[in-house]
């Protein structure tokens, strides 16, 4: 067993010298007369031309009649956490590096910080210093002199950076040791050692570093915040005078607020103590290969929102203490227009009595019990959002989403969520229900979710018109089919899942367990975004069209995009349906081009080049005597594209790219048949075959062929059934830009539609239902 004695020790920094150059100062310890323990060591890194390092050595006030080995972590090969496997003896130099004079009773072992991995050494004496690369169970590797010279009373000695893999900075510790393997209690770094004589030097038994240096001057190891509550970014809220390094592990001994981004190994609250995170700023434990990232909470830990940022903590490890971990987020109101927001735990297993009383701010019915929380239920018709009981104890389930809602009269938005952190896999189970394919489901971790990686592990699971997140917005940013934004391999590309954020998946007729990974791939990720009530703008790289329909109060909008991974039928991932697959009373959607089957479409993807002759059915559900405009809300399409929307009822095609279409229907509308948004290529109007440019397609509603268009002369329009019979024909008129054939006594089938206009020709294939 080996034992330690503790040195609390005090490090005062010198400025730098000349810009590049960094002093350190020995542990103060004098075991072996101070030589080393007493000195200060400056550190000219140069990372550019000359790439060297220099060394000068200020010494202390013993003679300068021992070893120094200064071990250093350049992240090259080697990787040593201690010298206990060292067994080179092959000259006083080597034994000291080794720690071992060849006799295991008399080994000096050392280890080595946390988050130091040693690989190379430089030792020396008043004689003679060299560089050597470690290795365990042989003998070190020889690399070259680090020409040890004394200048005045102080020695210098050099390496070149290239001999250490070329490093844009390197980590290291010094130690004073004799030529025979007895170790003093000296060092740069801090420093424990067990002490057999009661004199503090480690001598043939065991010791170990809590802390190490970098060139760039700072302290990294083992650390602790002081007795004063201050905030992260802060030199004097930490023991060892800098914030923490990325491979630190820390202990909380006092109150501290976490405003910067920040990364530790292991991170520990000590009782009584808390820690809070401020919105927009982040804490991530264990984001390194030197420790799993534990997180020991015995005190509090606080994470805060607002209505536009999002404190997070990703814990890399695993979660333990008795303590307390809470997360204030903000919960939109229960406004009289689109209010409500859809939340989940992000941190999970508290009760629900115990929440809801935590948390008086949320709605409640005044005569009742019930509150405005609850889940979604998927068989309930009539009303699937749950109202639950305030009395209600059961748990706050990690990966559900939750419906709920802030009294507009209350004094916080912020909702209290207190439970364990969850570090590992979530699995929630989703279905189809009897009245929706649609589950609620959220996010589970108190950090952002990245959607995509979400949606390709998930995307089995999921129907194939609808392999998206829908994310409610309360309709705010003005973009959306109602008031969704959805998430797919298409829009919105860049968004991720805020922490307590809930949003809706729609099942496949099978189902199965919605996976939430901390591994291959971890979905958990810092980020800046807000919550989906903010609204998000799509990612560019493709062509777009969003098509607004509108009346006095309200809109929707439906999106068209242009991809080289999509087609006219259905491509899952990127054609997203409406929310469950419904189009509400008021709405725009569009069918499939091809393979329809009846699906309303908020997002409908097609071919890249597919604007050059396109027609996509357009369906609308609005009421009789209601104003209604058709306009263009975002068009991303070269400037040769003319987009037309044509009305069947009226014979009228407009050219949306210069004006809307205002009507005022005489009649309720309901779904489609009489809207049509067709594309045409002006920088095509001067082919050769005058048709090209013609669309034809079948208006199942009324039963007829519609040809949209501008003809260029005298044109005839030949209908031929499969077997190539002519079964009708009609002279179509050259000022008309949109004409019909009537179908209403043809059979259901294939037909085959031929326009005949001079020498050209054009010819389609349509299916009457």
């Amino acid at each position: 067993m080996r034992h330690f004695y503790t040195f609390i020790i005090v490090l005062f920094w010198l400025p730098f010298v000349n810009g590049q150059t960094n002093s350190f100062f020995g542990n103060g310890n004098t075991g072996f007369g101070g030589f080393l323990g007493d000195c200060v060591i400056d550190i000219d890194f140069e990372d550019s031309s000359p790439t060297e390092t220099l060394f000068t050595l200020f010494p202390g006030i013993g003679s300068f009649n021992d070893k120094v080995v200064i071990y250093i972590d350049s992240d090259e090969s080697g990787n040593f956490t201690n010298t206990y496997g060292f067994t080179d003896t092959g000259d006083p130099l080597r034994v000291a590096i080794s720690g071992f004079n060849g006799n295991e009773l008399e080994r000096a072992g050392l280890d080595f910080p946390p988050g130091f991995e040693a690989d190379y050494a430089i030792a020396f004496d008043s004689s003679f210093g060299g560089l050597w690369s470690l290795a365990n169970g042989s003998p070190h590797s020889y690399i070259g002199s680090v020409n040890i010279a004394l200048d005045g009373s102080d020695w210098t000695f050099n390496l070149l950076n290239a001999d250490i893999g070329n490093p844009t900075s390197f980590k290291f510790i010094a130690t004073y040791i004799s030529g025979t393997g007895y170790r003093s209690n000296e060092a740069i770094g801090s420093f424990f050692a067990f002490s057999p004589d009661g004199s503090g030097n480690a001598g043939f038994a065991g010791a170990a570093f809590d802390t190490y240096f970098t060139t760039d001057d700072l302290q990294g190891g083992f650390g602790s915040t002081t007795s004063i509550a201050s905030v992260w970014s802060f030199d004097g809220s930490w023991g060892n005078g800098n914030p923490p390094l990325d491979t630190d592990y820390i202990t909380i001994n006092d109150d501290i607020t976490v405003d910067v981004d920040a990364t530790v190994g292991v991170f520990d609250i000590n009782a009584s103590n808390t820690v809070t995170i401020d919105p927009a700023n982040s804490l991530t434990i264990g984001g390194n290969a030197t420790y799993s990232g534990d997180f020991i909470n015995d005190g509090t830990l606080i994470m805060n929102s607002s209505s536009t940022q999002y404190s997070s903590l990703i814990v890399n490890g695993s979660s333990s203490g008795g303590g307390t971990s809470i997360y204030n987020r903000h919960v939109n109101d229960n406004g009289p227009v689109n209010g409500n927001d859809l939340v989940s735990a992000p941190v999970s297993g508290q009760a629900f009595n115990t929440f809801i009383a935590n948390n008086t701010n949320i709605l409640a019915n005044p005569s009742g019990t019930n509150v405005l929380f609850g889940g979604f239920d998927n068989d309930d018709a009539v009303n699937p959002f749950e109202l639950w009981d305030e009395t209600d104890t059961t748990p706050l389930t990690a990966g559900v989403g939750y419906r709920t809602g802030v009294d507009p009269l209350a004094g916080s938005n912020l909702v209290s969520f207190e439970g364990t952190v969850n570090t590992s896999l979530v699995q929630v189970p989703i279905g189809q229900g009897t009245a929706s394919i649609l589950n609620l489901v959220g996010n589970p971790f108190p950090s952002y979710l990245n959607a995509q990686d979400f949606l390709s592990v998930n995307s089995a699971l999921l129907d194939p018109s609808a392999q998206v997140i829908y994310g409610y917005n309360d309709s705010t940013n003005g973009t959306s089919a109602d008031d969704y934004t959805i998430i797919s391999a298409l829009e919105n590309t860049d968004v991720d899942i805020a922490p307590g954020q809930g949003f809706f998946v729609a099942s496949n007729p099978t189902g199965g367990n919605l996976q939430f990974t901390t591994s291959t791939p971890d979905m958990r990720i810092t980020s800046t975004d807000d919550d989906f009530i903010a609204g998000r703008n799509m990612a560019s790289a493709i062509t777009n069209v969003n098509i607004n329909l509108s009346n006095i109060s309200d809109n929707f909008i439906t999106k068209i995009y242009f991809t080289p991974s999509s087609g006219l039928g259905l491509d899952p991932g990127y054609d997203a349906s409406l929310l469950g697959g419904v189009a509400p009373a008021f709405a725009l959607f569009s069918h499939l081009v091809q393979d329809n089957v009846g699906v309303p479409f908020a997002t409908q993807a097609i071919g890249k080049n597919d604007y050059n002759d396109t027609t996509i059915a357009l369906g609308v559900n609005a009421n009789m005597g209601e104003q209604l405009t058709f306009s263009i809300a975002e068009n991303t399409l070269p400037a040769s594209i003319e987009v037309y929307l044509d009305d069947t009822l009226t014979s009228t095609s407009t050219l949306l790219n210069t004006s809307d279409y205002v009507l005022t229907p005489s009649e309720d509308l309901n779904g489609t048949g009489r809207f049509y948004l067709r594309f045409s290529n002006s920088a095509l109007s001067t082919s050769d075959n005058t048709l090209d440019n013609i669309s034809i397609y079948a208006n199942q509603n009324h039963r007829n062929i519609t040809i949209a268009g501008q003809l260029a002369g005298d044109t005839t329009a030949n209908v031929y059934d499969i077997q190539g019979r002519l079964v009708t024909s009609k002279v179509l008129e050259s000022n008309a830009t949109l004409q019909t054939i009537d179908a209403s006594n043809l059979y259901t089938g294939v037909y085959i539609i031929n326009l005949v206009s001079g020498n050209y020709s054009k010819t389609e294939k349509i299916i009457l239902k």
